[in-house]
């Protein structure tokens, strides 16, 4: 007995090491589609600021003015959070708001052993992931994503963009206010997700799609959360967001090619042949799309 709860505590003893005082970070180093380089899992900012990500992460950096005012009112709230970061290297949003981020939190004395930082993927079949998933179970969809937490709990998150400036919303959501992020459809889904089968929200697509309505700004929020979905191997959930968005988006022809890529993805060519022809219908000139068909029939 007392062997195993040795045991426990050393397992504690390293979780809390791990999450709290960061011991020597070493990422991995990958190329994107294009060849260019990036940082993959956990990462440092020290990785950051050299090149060649120094490159634009240090004149962000220098470039940006704190908001004092806000800031100033920040300082002691901040210093009793943690922080974890999702980015990619790749991202230009991540590589304007990234650097940003950090001066905020430099300025306010948040300690660096507060601060975790993750760099994900762009490639295709591992979109948005990290080599040791750390992005599973906390639904990112966009980069980069600031997650607070207090004690443990996230109590907000700044997604993509600030809704008015990084000071604001962090002031917002430390003080409990009732802060949304970006992309307000994206945590409806995920509630549903936890809360119901994938048969009934299939079956009730079209109230979902009511509901959604006035959550959502454009077909690319679906669109991205769809591709996210699928390169995590969540088809059935890739399947509903990408159904949901041509039920909003019936007139917008990427929403039915979409739909047609992820059929003939998991092999249902009639359904795909279906979508793709009905983006044609509103895009005639995609030749992309004409090419796929010709070679279904």
């Amino acid at each position: 007995m007392k062997k195993i709860l040795s045991l426990v505590i050393v397992d504690m003893i390293i979780i809390i090491t791990t999450f709290s005082c960061h011991p020597k970070i070493v990422s991995q180093k990958s190329v994107d589609a294009r060849g260019n380089p990036m940082l993959l899992g956990k990462s440092s900012r020290q990785e950051l600021e050299q090149m060649p990500y120094g490159e634009w992460f240090n004149k962000n950096f220098s470039d940006y003015h704190v908001d004092t005012a806000i800031a100033k009112k920040l300082r002691e709230t901040l210093r009793r959070k943690s922080f974890l970061i999702f980015m990619g290297t790749w991202c230009g949003d991540s590589r304007r708001e990234v650097p940003r981020m950090y001066k905020i939190l430099d300025y306010c004395g948040v300690p660096k052993r507060k601060i975790q930082l993750i760099t994900l993927n762009s490639n295709d079949s591992v979109y948005k992931q990290s080599p040791n998933h750390e992005e599973r179970g906390v639904n990112i969809h966009r980069v980069p994503d600031l997650l607070v937490f207090d004690s443990g709990k996230e109590i907000g998150r700044i997604v993509e963009s600030p809704i008015i400036s990084l000071e604001q919303d962090l002031q917002d959501i430390t003080t409990g206010k009732n802060y949304i992020p970006n992309y307000r459809v994206v945590p409806l889904l995920d509630i549903l997700f936890k809360e119901k089968s994938m048969d009934n929200l299939q079956k009730d697509i079209s109230n979902i799609a009511i509901t959604a309505k006035p959550l959502i700004s454009s077909v690319a929020e679906l669109r991205s959360y769809g591709h996210v979905l699928t390169a995590q191997g969540e088809m059935d959930k890739a399947r509903i967001a990408f159904v949901l968005n041509s039920l909003l988006y019936p007139d917008n022809a990427s929403a039915f090619e979409n739909l047609g890529d992820y059929y003939l993805k998991v092999g249902n060519k009639i359904l795909a042949k279906e979508n793709y022809k009905r983006s044609i219908e509103l895009q005639p000139e995609n030749e992309n799309v004409k090419k796929i068909l010709a070679q279904l029939e």
